[in-house]
């Protein structure tokens, strides 16, 4: 067994923990602040935060959440990480107020880490060794420099990480003027919620942004996630639902591009969010928000809709004083003046602690990573989990996949591709490419694509009882049938009443054998609990007990516009499949995604 060293508590730390552990490696976490959790414990977390994907899709594949499906606030999720840490006895392996100073490489392999108390005034440092160590500091830690436009700005400017109460209040109470530079999931809920405070809001944006909505429906967001406290609403009506099944992801990339630019031309969403993606996407036409990074949250175009907000969309903006000009892509120039401008632009990630001998050299690009995991030359040693940011799912899910992966190749159980270093560089280029409207971007990965490669080369990728597959096999016989049938009525010796008898009678098995486990399969959102189906540490009944906990005649609906039925006045759901939900499946497709390397075995 190895001795293992993991930096920082948050999700993706607990994760590292929690598989490391398991696995007999003797491990310890050190955490800087006095509590676990990382962002969703420290200031960073603005207020009103909530999820822009499911409690159920956050949850670790072995720890379901046993809350009704719904948009966890950063205090929910956060009692969730203390529940994770208290099951698994986690916490006994944390030293809080610790930081690791400096952690060095040494010819031997081994890592010499110096590491330094800051509890009180009293601060003493000490050293210790390691053979492995596991970086899980976060991509959240050091915004991002301001634009170089804003630097004779002389008003009042602070990122969305200081964000707070009393910059609201101060806002509500003096009619700021304010400027939102940004429109990620930050930037759309501060927006919207400065929209409410103050007649004098304008975000700025290089270039339209590609959204979607939590829910599948054009409904004020945050009156659905209110009523979603109280009431359950249908799996479907999750944008997760949309981005991460099966069924969407064996799609053809071009096929669901055309589908989805139908979809944005019909009334079915907010027409603000609809226009924006178009714009947004224009210049990959059928690839669409598959090109780029989807703000998964559309109160912004919501409060831009209502005429509570401003969005400037100008490729650049200088400004002098308390004046901006911004410059349009026409040529032309629009002139505002702000009081105060909020930073929604992100955050960098660097390591200067970790230092390495010779002519060894650390990226601090997480696409050069092989799996946005292992660097080139170090990948026997040094591991990064939660820098692969998934472009429909969260990022605590791949880092705890990554984490069982890393724990078997520690044990020798597993062992890593001879060229890894190479298939980076090659995965790399591609992704670059896949995500051409977000080249900034470098922690995107294809949520589906990437768990199933991890899932390959851990041996736990989920399967279907072979009676489903034999099932599934039957249907498309069926269907093959009718379409010979239809074209050459006499070339079978049995009528075409026999064959739709056929289809039928297995579409019907389809919602009937194992509780409609194919129509999960297929429709269903990719839970981290698929992957607890077999392999190792496996526990098919964790698995058993989500599916059983949305019926799938209680938890899929139909509505006027995908639309879950709990707002004041609507009737209950339908108890029918959404198939009319099929057009507008995932996000993208494996069959795109394979040339990443991802989703192929090697």
């Amino acid at each position: 067994m190895k001795r293992v060293v993991i930096v920082g508590a948050g999700p993706c730390g607990l994760a590292a923990l929690k598989e490391m552990v398991e696995s007999g490696h003797e491990t310890i976490l050190f955490e800087r602040s006095g509590q676990l959790g990382g962002v969703f414990a420290s200031a960073t977390a603005y207020p009103n935060l909530h999820l822009t994907i499911s409690n159920w899709a956050m949850a670790f594949s072995d720890f379901p959440d046993p809350t009704r499906l719904h948009y966890s606030t950063a205090q929910e999720y956060l009692h969730y990480l203390h529940e994770y840490a208290r099951h698994f006895h986690l916490e006994r392996r944390i030293r809080y107020h610790t930081e690791v100073r400096s952690a060095s490489l040494r010819d031997d392999g081994l890592w010499s880490l110096e590491i330094q108390t800051l509890m009180g005034s009293e601060q003493s440092i000490f050293h210790l060794q390691a053979d492995a160590l596991i970086v899980a500091t976060g991509s959240n830690g050091l915004p991002n420099a301001p634009p170089a436009g804003l630097s004779e700005f002389d008003g009042r400017v602070i990122h969305s990480s200081q964000y707070d109460e009393a910059f609201k209040q101060e806002v509500a109470e003096k009619k700021l003027k304010v400027l939102v530079v940004g429109g990620g999931e930050s930037g759309a809920d501060i927006s919207a919620e400065l929209g409410d405070l103050s007649p004098n809001v304008t975000v700025w944006l290089r270039r339209p942004i590609c959204v979607g909505p939590r829910y599948l429906n054009k409904k004020d967001e945050m009156e659905q996630v209110e009523a979603n406290m109280a009431v359950d609403f249908p799996a479907n009506g999750f944008l997760e639902a949309a981005t991460t099944n099966r069924m969407s992801a064996a799609q053809n990339v071009y096929a669901y591009g055309f589908f989805r630019r139908l979809l944005w031309c019909t009334p079915v969403l907010n027409g603000t969010l609809s226009r924006m993606s178009l714009a947004s996407t224009a210049s990959a036409f059928l690839r669409n928000d598959q090109a780029t990074y989807v703000t998964k949250n559309q109160r912004m175009c919501e409060a831009l809709h209502d005429g509570k907000i401003e969005v400037v969309v100008a490729p650049s903006m200088s400004a002098r004083g308390r004046s901006c000009e911004f410059q349009l892509a026409d040529g032309t120039t629009q002139r505002r003046d702000f009081d105060a401008v909020v930073l929604c632009t992100g955050f960098r990630v660097e390591f200067p602690w970790i230092r390495l001998p010779g002519k060894l050299t650390l990226s601090s690009t997480p696409r050069s990573w092989y799996l946005h995991c292992f660097p080139e030359g170090l990948g026997h040693c040094l591991f990064f989990v939660g820098y692969a940011r998934p472009h429909q799912g969260g990022v605590p899910v791949m880092a705890e996949m990554l984490s069982r992966y890393i724990a078997l190749l520690l044990r020798g159980e597993r062992e890593l591709p001879p060229d890894y270093s190479a298939q980076a560089k090659r995965d790399a280029a591609a992704s670059r490419e896949y995500y051409n409207l977000s080249p900034n971007l470098h922690t995107l990965v294809d949520y589906n694509a990437f768990l199933e490669s991890a899932a390959r080369r851990i041996g736990c990728e989920p399967r279907l009882p072979l009676l489903c597959i034999l099932l599934f096999n039957f249907h498309m016989l069926t269907v093959l049938l009718l379409a010979l049938q239809l074209c050459h009525p006499t070339l079978l010796w049995w009528g075409i009443r026999s064959t739709l008898l056929m289809w039928a009678v297995s579409m019907a098995g389809f919602f009937v054998l194992y509780d409609g486990l194919l129509i999960k399969w297929w429709f269903y959102p990719h839970w981290a609990v698929w992957y607890r189906q077999r392999g190792p540490n496996a526990d098919p009944a964790l698995l058993d007990g989500v599916l059983n906990r949305v019926n799938l005649w209680k938890s899929t609906a139909i509505t006027s516009g995908y639309s879950p039925p709990y707002i004041a006045g609507c009737p209950a759901p339908a108890k029918a499949l959404c198939i009319a939900r099929l057009p507008m499946a995932a996000v993208r497709s494996l069959h795109a995604m394979r040339s990443l390397g991802w989703y192929r075995c090697r």
